[in-house]
């Protein structure tokens, strides 16, 4: 069949134990936890799929395999309609970044289903590896295991969002004939996840090597979409300084993120403490003066 990419949609359940190591390195692989029962939402996981099966076939000689035990490839179903831009070249240079809030005094964070509205409006594009940041890759999978494209990029530090031997088992050893620091976290793209209690000690590793002379680090996970991309726009948001809609608009402007609902939840929950004492600070100093 000459199956390039699979798309699991019983990942991690008690049908299916497939992962990156089970189909190895020349497949790549997205697993999605769905359950099949009424009262589950798949909708969450409906941009995601499509971006992985809008870059499987837009590879050159990509083919799909979507797997399931009954009806959960009724995921793939939006693709289509979600995507319609061309392939863009292997790796995209970052501009100038599109930071700093306009009236950050009376900035209030978003509900949540207005920040998954930002996320409609695509402008970035779905290479392996994207720049959204100065210094700062943010890429899936494939990138991650190709030290050439990790070299030609002078890319000194690396931070896994998929750690662990369930997903991209690289590890600091992978890369032992590379000088590159390594961090691994393993997390899963699953909304219930606590990626949170990681914002800040990725954004202290991404910092770290920006600080670095010739630092430029690599962010992953599987796609570069959800894990990833919500530590960089974490990162955006505690070292930065940005808001939560102006670090989507920086990062999205580069590149299509996803965070899944659960990890968006959990940002916003970041950009309300955020603001809070960006206030507070404001307030401090208005007395002061």
């Amino acid at each position: 069949m000459g199956i390039t990419h699979v798309l699991n949609a019983a990942h991690g359940t008690a049908y299916s134990q497939g992962g990156h190591d089970f189909y190895g390195a020349t497949i790549d692989y997205y697993g999605v936890r769905a359950y099949d029962r009424p009262d589950f939402d798949i909708s969450q996981f409906f941009f995601c799929a499509s971006e992985f099966i809008h870059k499987a076939l837009n590879t050159p000689g990509g083919r799909k395999c979507l797997t399931s035990p009954r009806s959960r490839n009724a995921v793939s179903a939006p693709s289509e309609r979600v995507r319609e831009s061309s392939r863009m070249p292997h790796a995209r240079a970052c501009s100038e970044p599109r930071g700093g809030a306009v009236g950050r005094d009376s900035y209030e964070t978003p509900a949540l289903a207005d920040l998954q509205r930002l996320l409609w409006f695509r402008g970035g594009s779905d290479n392996h590896v994207d720049q959204v940041w100065p210094n700062v890759y943010l890429g899936d999978a494939w990138a991650a295991r190709n030290k050439t494209a990790l070299q030609n990029l002078n890319i000194t530090h690396i931070l896994n969002a998929a750690d662990g031997p369930y997903s991209i088992n690289t590890g600091a050893k992978y890369y032992n004939d590379l000088q590159i620091e390594y961090y691994g976290i393993e997390a899963f793209d699953d909304p219930s996840f606590d990626l949170s209690i990681f914002f800040y000690d990725a954004a202290n590793f991404i910092g770290k090597a920006l600080r670095t002379s010739g630092g430029r680090v690599f962010v992953h996970c599987a796609m570069g979409v959800s894990r990833s991309a919500s530590l960089v726009l974490a990162f955006l948001m505690i070292h930065e300084d940005m808001t939560l809609v102006d670090a989507l608009k920086t990062v999205g402007s580069h590149r299509d993120i996803c965070p899944n609902s659960g990890f968006l939840s959990q940002l916003r929950d970041l950009d309300i403490k955020l603001n809070e004492e960006r206030k507070g600070t404001s307030a401090s100093a208005s007395r002061a003066s």
